[in-house]
């Protein structure tokens, strides 16, 4: 009898050796991104290395530590590395599947990379708030806090649904997009009183040159999906 909890998986259409491959994850996340061939494993270390930019960049928008921030673009360059060559390697592996299920595979690297694409904004944001001092307050903080959390949770989430193919998991991460976006709202119109208050720097809003956090957040999330 068919499992209700347990959706059906997609990717592996195209790379069904994941089970087989997943005991040993830690391993093949320092793997070159040139040798990560398995559509299925490239998803899973392209999500781990989100994760982990994640919670670097947080780190970094506290202290600009300058091994964390070299250790980010590192991740991220990387990130893109590995949506090149499994794009690549989906448009040209022989498989029989077609059609909408085929075109909804090939988008996810690109959609992961696109999360990338925003947190690295992020990253370029750090280094402006390092380099002219800009303070962020307490209650900034508070809420960066959240916002960081949740994506990671939803990152976190994903990665696990590729494994486990939880339906619960899944709707969780709908769920989560929701909060996210009304989170986002909130903060943004919490700055938008804090600056007229005069409790936050003008500075603070958005280095030029960059995306604001709020921004980054928003679009990040509904590139996953």
């Amino acid at each position: 009898m068919k499992n209700k909890d347990v959706f059906f998986n997609p990717f592996r259409l195209i790379s069904p050796k994941l089970d087989a491959e997943a005991s040993r994850l830690s391993e093949l996340y320092e793997t070159s991104p040139e040798e990560v061939t398995c559509l299925e494993e490239g998803l899973l270390i392209m999500t781990g290395k989100l994760i982990e930019l994640t919670g670097l960049l947080r780190k970094a928008l506290l202290i600009a530590d300058p091994a964390k921030l070299d250790r980010c673009e590192q991740l991220a360059k990387e990130i893109h590395i590995e949506e090149k060559g499994l794009t690549g390697d989906i448009v040209c592996y022989p498989t029989e599947t077609t059609g909408d299920v085929l075109k909804t595979v090939v988008l996810f690297p690109g959609r992961l990379e696109r999360v990338g694409d925003l947190l690295e904004s992020i990253l370029h944001a750090c280094r402006i708030k390092a380099r002219q001092g800009i303070p962020f307050s307490d209650k900034a903080n508070k809420e960066l806090d959240q916002l960081f959390g949740l994506l990671t949770e939803v990152l976190t989430n994903f990665r696990d649904a590729l494994l486990t193919r939880n339906k619960a998991l899944l709707e969780a991460i709908v769920d989560d997009g929701h909060r996210l976006g009304k989170m986002i709202v909130d903060f943004d119109l919490a700055h938008a009183d804090r600056l007229l208050e005069g409790v936050c720097s003008p500075k603070a809003s958005c280095p030029r040159g960059s995306s604001s956090p709020g921004t980054v957040f928003s679009q990040g999330f509904v590139a996953i999906p």
